[in-house]
């Protein structure tokens, strides 16, 4: 698996540097790499001369806003960054933009915006680096869990206050004692009154209810919401536990949208109940991943109610935690052809699925400008490798 440090160098070589006849800008809106190509570069090598574009068959602007999901608030980042460079006249320029989501929202963007939308499920790639040794841990200390349950919940910020809802239901009804909780718990309450929260009316007075008194956070591995991060995780953490209950970055928005933290129990081997917005446990289906309907009740994928949703994925976290020790000995030796399928599933197939998705999106906007996409079959083959 190819480095995610050098994800955009690998991409821009392979499939946006070889585009016949184009000239091509690339920009990076999160600081965390530097641009490809600049300006004053492609000025330098006469493709743009006082401010207008010279030759080729197209003056492409690659925009990534794939590590993070697109929201209103990120409307402002993403065109102030944009903004740079309208100075550029453009009678052959087209706007591309690369993002990890699918959604209504992402679309009436684009197309409001006249951009071609370039989907691929980049913290695919990321977990496929970030995770790429667990594969050689020996499988049998799998076989081991002191805790029904494990969940992590550092960052509580409003898009992700719906944690403080699912973290107070698991106080309420004693349920942290089964399992390993994290709760970074400063400014709670000014989340929780912010006006613009999407959270629930009876979600904020259970979350005021019962973290009132509470005066240090439930921890895991760090008392910081910074520390625990999803490239450096602890593989005993992660198998010290039953169940992982997926606390994901998106659940008030409708959006299809996963990060790495889904794939943290597919290399442990553990089964997962996953807190995101409604119809993301089918997205992984699509990805070819089973779950563990078998077993439990997954019909909250389903739910479009945000307070209701969060109830019925405790309600299976409290049934779970009151199964006799037997029984849920048992119900880990059932699942293991489910468990050995998505982990074997993880570090095969899956790379294929996603390289393939990012690579024939790519061609399809090539395949509207007219442009020749040839050379995309050989640059899968190197990305699969």
């Amino acid at each position: 698996m190819f480095s995610l440090d050098r994800f955009y160098k690998i991409i821009h070589n392979n499939l946006i540097k070889p585009i016949p006849y184009s000239r091509s800008f690339y920009f990076f809106p999160f600081g965390t790499y530097d641009q490809l190509t600049s300006l004053d570069q492609l000025a330098d090598t006469n493709h743009i001369r006082n401010g207008e574009y010279w030759g080729g068959n197209g003056f492409f602007h690659f925009y990534f806003f794939d590590q993070e999901p697109f929201f209103d608030f990120t409307k402002s980042i993403f065109e102030q960054n944009r903004a740079s460079y309208k100075h550029v006249n453009r009678p052959n320029r087209f706007n591309i933009l690369a993002v990890s989501e699918k959604s209504a929202f992402i679309t009436e963007y684009t197309n409001a915006e006249n951009y071609y939308i370039w989907y691929y499920f980049f913290h695919g790639f990321a977990a496929l680096d970030w995770y790429r040794d667990f594969r050689y841990i020996e499988t049998r200390s799998f076989n081991r869990f002191d805790k029904v349950f494990i969940c992590y919940n550092h960052l509580t910020s409003k898009y992700r206050s719906y944690r403080l809802h699912l973290v107070s239901n698991l106080i309420e009804q004693n349920l942290v004692k089964h399992g390993l909780v994290s709760l970074f718990h400063t400014g709670w309450q000014e989340t929780i009154e912010d006006p613009t929260n999407p959270l629930d009316n009876r979600a904020r007075v259970k979350i005021y209810r019962t973290l009132k008194d509470m005066q240090d956070p439930l921890v895991i591995d760090t008392k910081t919401p910074t520390g625990a991060l999803s490239a450096d995780v602890n593989f005993d953490q992660l198998t010290s536990a039953l169940f992982h209950i997926v606390s994901e970055t998106i659940y008030f928005d409708p959006k299809l949208h996963l990060t790495e933290k889904i794939f943290k129990p597919i290399v442990a081997q553990r089964p997962f109940i996953l807190v995101a917005a409604p119809g993301n446990l089918a997205y992984l289906k699509s990805y070819g991943f089973k779950t563990f309907d078998r077993w439990i009740d997954e019909s909250y994928d389903l739910e479009q109610d945000h307070y209701i949703r969060i109830e019925k994925i405790t309600a299976e976290i409290s049934r779970l935690c009151n199964m006799d020790p037997d029984a849920l000995e048992q119900m880990y030796l059932e699942m293991q052809e489910v468990l050995e399928y998505n982990f074997n599933h993880f570090y095969g197939n899956f790379k294929q699925i996603i390289v393939n998705e990012m690579v024939d999106n790519f061609a399809n906007i090539l395949n509207k400008l007219e442009l020749p996409t040839e050379y995309l079959e050989s640059a899968k083959k190197r990305l699969t490798q």
